[in-house]
């Protein structure tokens, strides 16, 4: 591999013993510097890319990094042997990287990123297709803002990065993505978005484990099946056909292999399928005539007229039969098992039909029509990120930066007074680092070693409250603790190139806006709706607004979004954890709002039709409902019915609207459906008259 030389900007060419390096990830901008540039400093000085550059290198020759790698350079991109060989290595170089940089041009560290007007959510670096592996290959992330400041790591913001990405926060906590199934990773991918179609597929190559042969050209769609392909070569779990294609493209026969990343948008649930159940008969194959594969069936009815069934003694003709197919995969959310609609075409051909759909069963499936054996093959994973190396020695370095220099050093002696520490484990297994400040205020930070792991935790001089210790799992690379006083101190690593830590210490006071959202962690919504984003019959929209925003929501095309809610705790609720939320649709002359949620387990909604004079907002329509609001009883008679509507008129037409919720009966996002019906009367009659 290339690498970039941090002090001297120069390029040098590693085959073995590669050096420590850290790494880039980034988002392209205009004028990127290239490796041609580079042959010519000069030229590289004139692009706007250059500055990205420089603060890059800025930034891992500050934490003694002597090397870095940055994909817009570092690769001659006109020698399509070194562009292949990088496409195909590139989820290795991340993985190997002592540390990973995402620098987030297009976000602001003004608001953390648990601040609803943060930016971090919206960034660009999340939607793109290269930097899911970005993410998920190294061992070390920091997040850097356009300015180049720390906004925090992986590990630290791992419940805000989960919701924004739909990947469980296992993932970041260490445990191994190949313990996810193929439709979970393959969701991961669903929204996201590459420059050229083909990389659709060749970004997910080594978050498999494959490698294909790039062919730029081919689309995006044989691309995927050519991944889809080599994925079933190391694989027999069939949650790989537990996608769900577009409702337009629902008549369309189709084969057990998706086009898309797009088409396992819903496959988040889709845990990893049991072959075993069926033994041998469990491999698949392709064949020049298609997948071979043993699928337990079941047929549901007759495709076309009940009068074209043939009989012959007991003997039903399936040719114009459509079955359940079983793929012997279960939702991770009910336990149900998940199956998709064949029809029969010939001897022992089949097609996919009904394609935008997958079946929920609540009982496994019956095994009496399998088919026959075939050969199966040994899986061969790559090898898993936690059995390497943390890249690291026993070497603190403890900085107090300029929030926290009010405190000083009060023991061990030979740091008493000093702003900075350098502490060698081996040396001293273990020290307890006291600081003080004249205003009463103390903390210990503890560095010791917790098996072959070097560990730093929090505590208070005189109490453990606010305790949090870095031994308690190795991926710890931030913790923030309260003082007495209710302040807080954040204490955050970061690897250096010389294989040390750097512990770099801030003081927050509590009476920071933002301290809320530093403290408070993220949890995981129990519940979704599909909620529609337009009305039928109703087309002079202004806008459409959902309150409270949703971290863990997104909009999943431009007829629907998926927005998640919370159970009731407690009575009162808050913004982050809401059990229930306002959909606004902002017309010409009217104003109409639809609350929906889940009260005490059974899902509720409302209707709020406004005109153009009224001056209630929706986080005003929102705070109604809540337990001292005018319209809370609204929300607890919910619990009795699930359907309202409301009329009013516009001109000479009456129109009239009904909500409903309903609880979903095949897989998609969420469990219900916020329904909405619109209906339109002319008037003939005018009081006029």
């Amino acid at each position: 591999m290339r690498l970039l030389n941090t002090k001297t900007l120069q390029l040098e060419e590693f085959v073995t013993d590669i050096p420590p390096y850290a790494i880039l990830s980034h988002t392209w901008e205009k004028e990127e510097v290239t490796f041609h540039d580079l042959q010519n400093l000069e030229t590289a000085r004139t692009k706007s890319g250059y500055a990205k550059l420089w603060n890059a290198c800025a930034r891992a020759l500050r934490y003694r990094f002597n090397w870095i790698w940055i994909d817009s350079c570092c690769i001659n991109k006109e020698s399509s042997a070194e562009l292949s060989e990088a496409i195909n290595s590139m989820y290795q170089y991340y993985e190997d990287a002592a540390i990973c940089y995402v620098y987030l041009c297009d976000v602001s560290s003004k608001y953390p990123p648990r601040n609803p007007k943060s930016d971090f959510r919206e960034s660009r670096w999340f939607s793109r297709g290269w930097t899911l592996q970005e993410l998920l290959a190294p061992l070390h992330v920091v997040f850097l803002d356009k300015a180049w400041k720390r906004i925090g790591t992986r590990w630290s913001l791992r419940d805000v990065v989960s919701a924004v990405t739909t990947i469980p926060v296992g993932v970041f906590e260490g445990r191994a993505i190949d313990e996810y199934s193929v439709a979970q990773r393959m969701s991961w991918a669903a929204f996201r978005e590459t420059t050229r179609p083909e990389d659709e597929a060749y970004c997910l190559m080594g978050m498999f484990g494959v490698s294909l042969p790039p062919i730029y050209g081919e689309g995006s769609t044989k691309a995927f099946i050519r991944l889809q392909q080599e994925i079933i070569k190391i694989s027999d779990d069939r949650s790989i056909f537990a996608w769900v294609a577009e409702t337009s493209q629902k008549d369309e026969q189709r084969g057990l292999l998706a086009k898309s990343p797009y088409e396992f948008r819903m496959s988040g649930e889709v845990m990893a399928s049991k072959p075993d159940v069926i033994g041998a008969r469990s491999s698949y194959s392709f064949a020049n005539n298609g997948l071979r594969i043993h699928l337990p069936l079941e047929p549901t009815g007759f495709s076309h007229d009940e009068k074209s069934e043939k009989h012959v003694g007991a003997f039903i003709n399936y040719e114009e039969v459509i079955f359940l197919a079983s793929l012997l995969c279960e939702s991770v959310v009910d336990g149900n098992y998940l199956s998709v609609y064949l029809r029969k075409t010939g001897e022992q051909c089949f097609v996919r039909c009904h394609s935008d759909e997958m079946v929920l069963r609540p009982s496994p499936p019956t095994l009496d029509n399998v088919c026959e054996v075939t050969v199966r093959e040994n899986a061969t994973l790559r090898r898993l990120q936690a059995t390497r190396g943390t890249g690291t020695s026993d070497i603190f370095h403890v900085i107090l930066l300029p929030s926290a220099q009010h405190f000083v050093c009060a023991e061990p002696r030979h740091f008493r007074g000093s702003k900075s520490a350098s502490v060698d484990l081996h040396r001293l297994p273990d020290i307890s680092l006291v600081y003080d400040h004249p205003g009463g205020e103390s903390f210990i930070l503890n560095l010791d070693r917790w098996g072959s792991t070097p560990s730093f935790y929090l505590q208070q001089k005189n109490t453990i409250r606010g305790t949090v210790a870095c031994r308690d799992h190795p991926h710890v690379d931030s913790i923030l603790g309260q003082l007495d006083s209710g302040d807080y101190i954040s204490v955050n690593s970061e690897t250096r190139g010389d294989f040390g830590i750097n512990l770099e210490v801030d003081y927050i006071p509590k009476h920071d806006p933002n301290i809320e959202f530093l403290s408070e962690t993220l949890r995981p919504p129990e519940l979704g709706f599909i909620v529609p984003l337009n009305l039928e019959l109703f087309d002079q929209y202004r806008d459409i607004e959902i309150f409270p925003s949703d971290l863990f929501g997104r909009e999943i095309s431009t007829d629907v979004a998926y927005v998640t809610i919370f159970h009731t705790e407690n009575g009162l609720t808050s913004f982050s954890h809401c059990p229930f939320r306002i959909v606004t649709y902002k017309l010409i002359w009217y104003t109409i709002h639809v609350a929906f949620g889940v009260e005490e387990s059974v899902a509720w909604t409302d209707i709020i039709l406004q005109d153009d004079q009224s001056k209630e907002t929706s986080e005003e329509v929102w705070k109604s409902y809540l337990d001292y609001g005018s319209r809370a009883e609204r929300r607890l008679n919910g619990q009795t019915s699930s359907s309202v509507s409301a009329k009013f008129f516009i001109s000479n037409i009456s129109l009239s609207l009904t909500a409903s919720v309903e609880k979903r009966t095949k897989v998609q996002l969420g469990s219900h459906l916020l329904c909405l019906e619109s209906k339109q009367e002319v008037i003939s009659r005018w009081l006029s008259e």
